[in-house]
């Protein structure tokens, strides 16, 4: 467990992963519940309803919350849509007290299990601005995919045992107390730095370009459509899935209502045992590839549950798709977040998202349909068969990707090797890195000149210079070393002359970038005031 105990240290990324889990415990043990009652108030076909409407609202509300997630502060963003979450399962709750609300109770239910899948979309566009380095990204992602875990065996298990006692409204009352503390506990998320504020166009002028930039950059090109196809499969097969597990556990193999929570709860359990390993194995060079494995590992179990008749395989097979749960979650985030540009991030996650809940809720409305003409154990190995044939097809593409995010470039090695970048989150050195500039100088090229206007940013990527005043020397500098900050960050005319020792290749950075991401974050501003106070005192 020592790839996570760096998260302790984290408190944003601690309150904001435990949020998580909570908030998905939460999630998971209504749609439990409420599986249940619409089963015994209306069959598989209210079954169906509510999965639709847990996909079909947030197919057009995670598009819609998180279209302006890249021009507003996440953290606060996340809890707008968390509280009314909690008045939903509550006025659920409450409608349980009567009979004959099913339907009611499956609309509230699905609507909240919509607006529920933007956390996931948000937190994902969020990690980059907490974690420092891709290594601690992939381990964020990978704690976030263990406690995705726990909380379906948390959540499920909960509302399982109170099925168990008869007690339905009780586990609706749990799951509202679970996303209400997740909510409080949100309050705490703090950015290590804060975005510049981008202004936005007229409403409906802005949706249109925040969804277009979305589809471009989630969907669309080439990276993106790769990680995008198998997982509009996985989703699919997912949809299906959720009506399948009432009919597997009531009819295929007759283990009882409270099964449905404990077939939910071992998708974590396989989670939990194999996400300390997850962390370890999907990084570097096989993070999309782990991605291909998870959704050729959800469709393996279903086509064998297709051909098993023992009532213990249910469970086995349930917990081997928790398994490929974990490795399919952390490859597809952690790809995502090196393939899409981190302005970007959460316009094209949500668009991403919108698209993944239209084929769940496909996958949950055509299953009455399918069992009708195929059975419920030939639906079982046709959607396995379909995640197998994509994930197969599409991991050529995906190796390729691997090959491109495997390790960070020298550029960005460069960057953190300045004192004043190295606190910056990963999104904003990121950004830094696509920003630079290549300079070549020859010896005794002059590079800046005392007195002249600052514009750029100078870091030496190999040779030497010497920086000099009123022909006295300062220091000799060498590659990793930088120069430039004093008049950009004080602006003030330069108060020194650096001239080239020998050929010299230096990475620049313009003005306004320099300042937006050292002034955005106070331990930055911290350090670079400590630099530029210790060379005006030495000059």
């Amino acid at each position: 467990m020592r790839q996570y105990t760096w998260l302790a240290r984290s408190k944003p990324i601690l309150l904001l992963l435990t949020a998580w889990g909570l908030s998905y415990a939460g999630d998971l043990a209504a749609f439990t519940a409420a599986s249940v009652y619409a089963y015994r108030a209306g069959g598989a076909g209210l079954v169906a309803v509510l999965g639709l409407l847990k996909a079909l609202p947030g197919a057009f509300l995670v598009p819609l919350v998180t279209s302006g997630s890249d021009r507003t502060r996440r953290e606060r963003l996340l809890i707008a849509t968390v509280v009314p979450r909690v008045l939903l399962l509550g006025v659920a709750a409450a409608a349980m007290t009567g009979g004959g609300q099913g339907l009611l109770v499956v609309v509230l239910v699905g609507v909240e299990g919509g607006v529920a899948s933007a956390f996931r979309q948000i937190q994902a566009a969020l990690l980059p601005w907490l974690a420092r380095t891709p290594d601690e990204l992939t381990s964020a992602n990978s704690a976030a995919s263990v406690l995705q875990s726990a909380a379906m065996v948390g959540g499920p298990a909960i509302a399982a045992g109170l099925l168990a006692a008869g007690m339905v409204q009780a586990a609706m009352l749990v799951s509202c107390g679970l996303v209400a503390v997740a909510a409080v506990l949100l309050a705490g998320v703090r950015p290590l730095s804060s975005e510049a504020p981008v202004r936005a166009a007229g409403r409906l002028k802005q949706l249109k370009l925040d969804m277009a930039a979305g589809f471009n950059a989630g969907v669309r090109q080439r990276d993106a459509a790769a990680l995008f196809v198998p997982a509009a499969a996985q989703t699919f097969g997912r949809g299906v899935l959720n009506v399948l597990t009432v009919v597997i556990a009531l009819e295929l193999f007759d283990l009882g209502s409270a099964a449905v929570g404990w077939l939910t709860a071992l998708l974590g359990v396989g989670g939990l045992l194999v996400g300390p390993l997850a962390v370890l194995v999907v990084r570097g060079k096989r993070v999309a590839r782990s991605f291909a494995a998870g959704v050729a590992g959800w469709g393996v179990p279903m086509i064998l549950l297709g051909f098993a008749h023992g009532a213990y395989w249910p469970y086995l097979m349930f917990g081997v798709i928790g398994v490929a749960n974990v490795f399919d979650d952390v490859g597809v985030y952690s790809s995502l977040q090196q393939v899409i540009p981190p302005r970007l991030m959460g316009r094209a996650l949500g668009v991403r998202r919108g698209l993944l809940l239209l084929s769940m809720g496909l996958g949950s409305a055509v299953t009455p349909w399918l069992i009708d003409a195929w059975g419920a154990r030939g639906t079982l190995i046709a959607t396995g068969l379909l995640l197998v044939a994509l994930a197969a097809a599409f991991l050529p593409r995906l190796t390729a990707i691997d090959g491109k995010i495997s390790a960070p470039g020298p550029d960005l090695t460069l960057l953190r090797q300045v004192s004043f970048f190295h606190p910056l989150p990963f999104a904003i050195v990121e950004h830094l890195t696509s920003e630079l500039q290549s300079a070549t100088y020859q010896p005794g090229d002059v590079i800046i000149r005392d007195g002249e206007p600052g514009e750029r940013f100078y870091i030496i990527a190999e040779g030497r210079a010497r920086a000099a005043k009123d022909g006295m020397q300062l220091r000799e500098m060498g590659s990793g070393e930088s120069f430039g900050e004093i008049a950009l960050l004080r602006r003030i005319p330069r108060t020194a002359t650096v001239t080239a020792l020998s050929r010299l290749e230096a990475r620049t950075l313009a003005r306004e970038e320099f300042l937006a991401a050292v002034t955005g974050n106070p331990e930055s501003v911290e350090r670079a005031e400590a630099v530029v106070s210790t060379r005006l005192q030495a000059n």
